[in-house]
């Protein structure tokens, strides 16, 4: 599940099985140390009245220059805060073939003609969803944080208009990008965006995802979810 902050909003994973049982905890943000109260979704009915949530230990600030929070590990997993500052060599560099590291382009919006055709049509997969798995996206960052999509069909396509996953982004082009899953396999498809679909900061034509991959649309930072079925 997704938390946030209270008092400065920061946003952060948390694994539910770690209520084990209880209905609430309380968490202390690791940017400006307040402490807030989250409650178990597995339970339908509030606290008792008498119920005191416990109130985790107090948990280090990121180091100077690191790009990661680090949480304690008995309450949370590590989340993955966007550097403000771009990596060394990437403004002013000349755009190479899209199969290879590209820099990223400013953020103004200078839209292009969507491009829809499908990867899996030039590289011959073929495309279907697993019966033994559910596939989702969460949006771990930007306008539409703590927002799930769910895949439900096997090429979905993100943006920011006339399109299967719609993201309340400027940054975006109106068709960004594009899921696409090949039974046990799942491809994030850029679809000739402006600003680019990044991994690991490294700009992508099309790439192979795996589970709790994320990837970066225009300012908005999404994660690969994949679950087996019951």
């Amino acid at each position: 599940m997704i938390i946030q902050c209270s008092a400065c909003k920061t946003r952060y994973h948390y694994d539910e099985a770690r209520f084990a049982g209880a209905p609430a905890k309380k968490i202390r943000c690791t940017k400006c140390a307040t402490v807030f109260e989250i409650r178990n979704p597995a339970l339908n009915v509030p606290p008792p009245p008498d119920f005191q949530p416990e109130e985790t230990s107090s948990i280090s600030s990121p180091m100077p220059g690191s790009d990661e929070f680090n949480f304690d590990t008995t309450m949370m997993g590590s989340h993955r805060k966007k550097v403000a500052q771009e990596p060394p060599g990437r403004a002013g560099a000349a755009p190479a073939s899209p199969q290879v590291p590209l820099p990223r382009t400013g953020t103004a919006e200078f839209e292009k003609p969507p491009v829809v055709a499908s990867a899996a049509a030039v590289s011959g997969r073929r495309l279907r969803l697993p019966d033994w798995e559910r596939i989702s996206l969460a949006c771990i960052a930007g306008p539409e944080a703590g927002r799930i999509f769910e895949i439900d069909r096997a090429r979905m396509v993100i943006g920011r208009a006339g399109v299967d996953i719609l993201l309340n982004d400027p940054e975006c082009s109106r068709q960004h990008a594009a899921i696409e899953v090949s039974d046990d396999k799942v491809f994030l498809v850029d679809l000739g965006s402006t600003n680019g679909t990044y991994v690991s900061d490294k700009r992508i034509s099309q790439l192979e995802l795996e589970n709790r991959s994320e990837f970066d649309v225009g300012s908005t930072t999404l994660m690969l979810i994949r679950t087996r079925k019951e």
